[in-house]
């Protein structure tokens, strides 16, 4: 599917922080060109009114209907940046109709229809698309995007935890009876929507766990180490997977734990990493004895990781960092697109955050 020529998106479920945040990327790609926008309660206001650090032209774009069919006389490739099964049959009917779609949203992440109905509590309308779509993360699924009409962006805490133990895991360095991630979140992550989870008296000098053991994004994670493992079916890892809210706006990091195999120094255990990671633009690995934090990736589609070990225990700590509005969503949907279509992978992407 190498093209030179621009492709014309669709963004449906603009006014949302994903959503505008692929706008401004997208508005800025030299291969793209946004020719609709939509959204649901906010259809008929003009993106500036919404967003007012958007300058014009992006402040004068009208938000249209979540229509597929008006989308798709606008535009080849149709972006949906709505919350898990709100656009799952839309998603398949602008498939069905030869659209490249690239979806934001769970629908089309997980291989299993039974993990996905158990864990998001709703029928799957379409499970026969499900083989279709490409999981998102080219670091370790290229192969499979290249070309694709179909593309299910990962979740955000699943891209910092897969890409901090992937090496550890495919090279079998660490047990996979006994993987845990420990991760921290800044607000953004769970929308633009008002709640009180997310009030700022409510956020503000705290920081909680939530949903232990029974977050959403656990079973991506459990598919795509799964999958990495040595001899594995795909259901030989159940990570234990601990979320926090903390007080920031962006940014995601996840501490991850696990028991080493067999007796490694942690130089070799870097040298893995190394080689696993050499030729890969948007992972950033630190220098021995340096970790990341979530303000060496604000702004950026990197993913930082740094290794420490604990030799007492016998235990890899894995630490990857995102922007979870860029990495772990709108630029990886950037991404994808650039490996879909054979552009240069790191077309339209931030490599370096603002400091400080």
């Amino acid at each position: 599917m190498t093209t030179t020529d621009k492709q014309r998106i669709a963004i449906l479920g603009a006014s949302g922080y994903g959503g505008v945040e692929f706008l401004r990327l997208a508005w800025e790609h030299p291969n793209l060109e946004v020719t609709y926008c939509a959204g649901h309660t906010t259809a008929g206001e003009k993106m500036g009114e919404l967003y007012p650090h958007l300058p014009p032209p992006l402040a004068d774009i009208v938000l249209g209907p979540i229509d597929v069919g008006k989308a798709a006389e606008a535009a080849d490739v149709l972006v949906f940046c709505l919350p898990h099964s709100a656009g799952m049959d839309m998603v398949a009917e602008a498939y069905d109709i030869g659209k490249t779609v690239v979806d934001f949203s769970a629908d089309y992440r997980l291989k299993n229809v039974a993990e996905y109905e158990a864990y998001y509590e709703v029928a799957h309308t379409h499970p026969e698309l499900l083989p279709t779509a490409a999981y998102g993360l080219p670091e370790l699924h290229r192969e499979e995007i290249v070309g694709s009409r179909f593309i299910a962006v990962p979740g955000c805490y699943p891209t910092s935890v897969i890409l901090a133990l992937a090496p550890a895991v495919k090279h079998g360095l660490v047990s996979t009876g006994m993987i845990i991630a420990d991760s921290k979140s800044g607000v953004s992550g769970a929308g633009r929507k008002a709640s009180l989870t997310t009030h700022y008296s409510e956020v503000n000098e705290s920081i909680a766990a939530y949903k232990v053991a029974t977050h959403r994004h656990t079973p991506e994670m459990d598919q795509e180490l799964g999958d990495l493992a040595p001899g594995s079916e795909g259901d030989e890892i159940k990570v234990t997977f601990v979320p926090h809210l903390t007080p920031q706006i962006r940014g995601i990091l996840s501490t991850c734990y696990a028991q080493l195999a067999k007796e490694i120094s942690l130089a070799e255990v870097y040298e893995v990493y190394a080689d696993f990671y050499a030729d890969e633009p948007f992972v950033h690995l630190h220098p021995l004895g340096k970790l990341p934090a979530t303000k060496h990736i604000t702004g950026t589609n990197r993913c930082d990781i740094g290794l420490a070990m604990d030799e007492r225990s016998g235990k890899l700590v894995a630490v990857g960092t995102v922007d979870n509005l860029l990495k772990g969503l709108s630029g990886a949907a950037i991404q994808c697109l650039n490996v879909a279509y054979g552009w240069e992978e790191t077309t339209g992407l931030p490599m370096v955050s603002c400091w400080p």
